[in-house]
C-alpha cells in the first residue's frame, strides 16, 4: 500500500520527486500554506510542517495521520491537545541548524564587541569616527540551553578564548564548557556573565523564561542574545532593561511578532542588533533540511528507528 506525505511549504518538482523516489510507491505533495493543504489531507499518512504552525487543523483534517515532522527545531505549535492524545510520531529538524545558527551567533557577538553597527552608521553618514571596540578573549559567555546549537556556539566561543558557562536541565560534564549549572541555579550564574545567549527550546516551562528578575540578575553592561524562540523572552522586560542602561545591548534574531511591526521600539534602539529570523538561512539550508526528512521518511516507511523523535510530554 502506498503512503502519502504532504509537505506544507513550497517545493520544486525535483525535490518532490527526490522524496517520492526514496520510498517506492510513495505520493508526495507540497502546498504553500496550511489552508491550501487542508483539502488534501484526508488520505495523508505523514505531514512535514513548521513548528510555529498550528497543528490542530491539520490533525483534524487528517484522520490517517501517523507521523508529523517539524521542519524547524522548535515544535511549540505542534504540541496541541490532539497531538498529545493521538499516537502520532513527532520528529524535528534538530542538528540541521547547528552550524549556521552558531556562526550567526558568533557574527552577532563579534559585531557587537567590535562595534560594527556603529561603524556602518558612521559610514552611511560619511563620518570618520573610531568606535571603541573590545575583544572576546576572557569574556564570560553563558549559554542558557546546551543542546546541539548551544554546544556548537560553545565550541566556537572557546576558539576565541571565551570562558563558557553552560546552563542545562541537569549538570553533566561538557567538553566545551568551563562551568555547568542546572537551569534551577541560573540566578547564581547570571551575575558573572558578560554575554547571555538564549538557546532554550520553546516549551511551557521556558515561556518568558528571561523575565525582569533574570535581566536584573545579569551583570550591568551585559549583552543579551536570543537565537532560540521569542517565547522564551519577556520582550517588555527586555526593553525596560535596555532603556534603563542595565543591559548594554541585545542582539536578536527572533521576535514575538514577525515581521516586526514598524512601530516596535526595537527599530530605533541603537543598542539593539536585529536580524529578521535568518540565522539558519544559508544557501544549502533546504538541501540539509530535506535530506533529514528523506532519511526519516525511509526509516518510517520501513518501521525502523527514526532520528529526532520528540518526547511530546517534555516538548523536545
Amino acid at each position: 500500500m502506498s503512503v502519502k506525505l504532504v509537505v506544507i511549504n513550497k517545493l520544486s518538482p525535483a525535490r518532490i520527486a527526490a522524496l517520492e523516489s526514496a520510498v517506492p510507491g510513495a505520493v508526495v505533495e507540497a502546498y504553500p500554506s496550511v489552508a491550501e493543504a487542508l483539502p488534501h489531507l484526508a488520505d495523508a499518512d505523514a505531514v512535514a510542517m513548521w513548528g510555529f504552525q498550528d497543528a490542530e487543523p491539520v490533525l483534524a483534517a487528517a484522520p490517517r495521520l501517523r507521523w508529523v515532522h517539524s521542519l524547524s527545531d522548535g515544535v511549540e505549535k505542534l504540541l496541541t491537545p490532539s497531538m498529545m492524545e493521538r499516537p502520532v510520531v513527532l520528529t524535528n529538524s534538530h542538528g540541521v541548524h547547528d552550524k549556521s545558527v552558531s556562526e550567526h551567533t558568533m557574527a552577532l557577538l563579534l559585531g557587537w564587541f567590535h562595534r560594527l553597527p556603529e561603524a556602518v552608521r558612521n559610514q552611511d553618514a560619511h563620518a570618520w569616527k573610531r568606535p571603541k571596540g573590545d575583544i572576546l578573549q576572557k569574556k564570560k559567555l553563558l549559554l542558557a540551553g546546551f543542546g546541539g546549537i548551544g554546544r556548537a556556539v560553545a565550541e566556537k566561543a572557546r576558539v576565541f578564548g571565551m570562558h563558557v558557562i553552560a546552563v542545562k536541565r541537569s549538570r553533566t560534564d561538557e567538553l566545551f564548557a568551563d562551568e555547568v549549572y542546572s537551569t534551577e541555579d541560573i540566578m547564581t550564574a547570571l551575575p558573572s556573565a558578560d554575554v547571555v545567549v538564549a538557546a532554550l527550546p520553546a516549551t511551557p516551562e521556558t515561556d518568558n523564561f528571561f523575565d525582569a528578575d533574570k535581566f536584573a540578575a545579569m551583570k550591568e553592561g551585559a549583552l543579551f542574545i536570543n537565537i532560540a524562540r521569542a517565547s522564551v523572552v519577556d520582550e517588555a522586560a527586555l526593553i525596560a532593561a535596555l532603556r534603563s542602561g542595565h543591559l548594554a545591548g541585545a542582539a536578536l534574531d527572533v521576535f514575538s511578532q514577525e515581521p516586526l511591526p514598524a512601530d516596535h521600539p526595537f527599530w530605533d534602539m541603537k543598542n539593539v542588533i536585529m536580524t529578521p529570523h535568518t540565522a539558519s538561512m544559508t544557501p544549502d539550508f533546504w538541501d540539509r533540511l530535506l535530506e533529514l526528512l528523506r532519511e526519516n521518511f525511509i526509516a518510517w516507511s520501513l518501521g525502523q528507528p527514526m532520528m529526532n523523535v520528540i518526547d511530546k510530554k517534555k516538548g523536545y
